[in-house]
């Protein structure tokens, strides 16, 4: 399952610097897009992370609270019609999400719709209360608990992957922090979702929606499309790797191998079905064998035969699975344990 290619920027995006940014076609060893200095809060890059050959989640161990970064009286704006002044800094919420060193914004085909995702492939929303013209968050305090505010560090880059540049921006929150927005509207996730593709935020309060690509509010709240199994994972390889959160095995995308807790081990059997089965992608050989092992016993792996007549690989019996919205690389959703997912170690 191929990532996306990078791209190059074709148009400036309003009161920003167009820098120079060049790729070659689906040539990975062609250099990252430039990125283009958004107001001097974030930059954004047309392409993917790991175009820039990044890997993880945007975290930073060193991150600093968002109150410590420059004081919103100084920051230019990254969007035209939020050059009101903003106002004074506060006290940031407990419960605020330190900002990360970058983020990236992916678009996800659910069962309402085209949404978007962080890089992890959790659903962004925005919130009716909120203001686009100018950019305003008023989800502050208590309210940061359940919608996290999707902050970055002051000049992150945010990587835009399969959206327009220029839907993108980002503003200065009452206390500091800087807050990616789309379409002009502040970017949340929803505590309540713990599986990469969940939209368990979707309509609550009449007030919460997931994010178009284009910025406007998915107000479906039922599926608008037929739940579908997703396609099979098709890998050439599986590899045990080390990350930051501890050991995991990728495939050849170098993305997380997850097996599920209520799968049957002997014999192996997948029990991941119907809104299960939409999210999840089966592991299965690229070419219809053995896939090819680097730091894993050749004696713990085998397959189970599909219904669909594929053969899904398994790791000590446990049939493997990829998210199918995560587009992370070296990274472990533990909230996704909650639902009986863990990385395959």
């Amino acid at each position: 399952m191929a990532r996306t290619p990078a791209r190059a920027l074709t148009a400036p995006l309003a009161a920003v610097v167009l820098l120079a940014a060049a790729c070659a076609g689906n040539d990975s060893s062609a250099p990252a897009p430039a990125p283009v200095l958004a107001g001097g809060e974030i930059q954004l890059v047309d392409a993917p992370a790991a175009s820039a050959g990044l890997t993880g989640d945007g975290r930073a161990d060193d991150a600093a609270p968002a109150a410590t970064t420059k004081p919103a009286d100084t920051a230019a704006p990254v969007d035209p019609a939020a050059a009101t002044e903003p106002p004074a800094p506060t006290a940031p919420a407990a419960d605020a999400p330190a900002p990360v060193k970058w983020v990236q914004l992916s678009t996800n085909k659910a069962s309402i719709g085209e949404t978007v995702t962080d890089v992890t492939g959790f659903t962004l929303y925005r919130f009716a209360g909120d203001s686009a013209e100018p950019p305003t968050s008023k989800c502050t305090d208590e309210c940061v608990k359940n919608w996290p505010p999707v902050l970055i560090q002051a000049g992150g880059r945010v990587f835009v992957d399969g959206m327009k540049t220029d839907d993108i921006g980002a503003i200065r929150r009452p206390d500091g922090g800087v807050q990616v927005t789309i379409g002009g509207w502040p970017a949340y996730r929803f505590a309540g979702d713990t599986v990469p593709g969940d939209l368990n935020g979707q309509g609550v309060d009449n007030a919460w929606f997931a994010f178009a690509p284009d910025g406007k509010a998915i107000e479906s709240l039922i599926a608008t499309a037929v739940v579908k199994a997703a396609p099979p994972d098709r890998t050439r390889a599986l590899a045990a790797r080390k990350s930051k959160d501890g050991p995991i095995v990728v495939d050849d995308d170098g993305a997380t191998i997850y097996r599920f807790d209520k799968d049957d081990t002997d014999p192996p059997a997948s029990n991941c079905t119907g809104a299960c089965a939409a999210l999840w992608q089966p592991v299965v050989a690229s070419n219809g064998g053995r896939v090819k092992l680097d730091g894993i016993d050749a004696d713990r792996v085998w397959w189970l035969s599909r219904k669909d007549g594929t053969k899904q690989v398994t790791l000590d019996g446990s049939p493997l699975y990829r998210n199918v919205a995560d587009k992370s690389t070296n990274t472990i959703v533990a909230s996704a344990a909650a639902q009986g997912w863990t990385p395959a170690r």
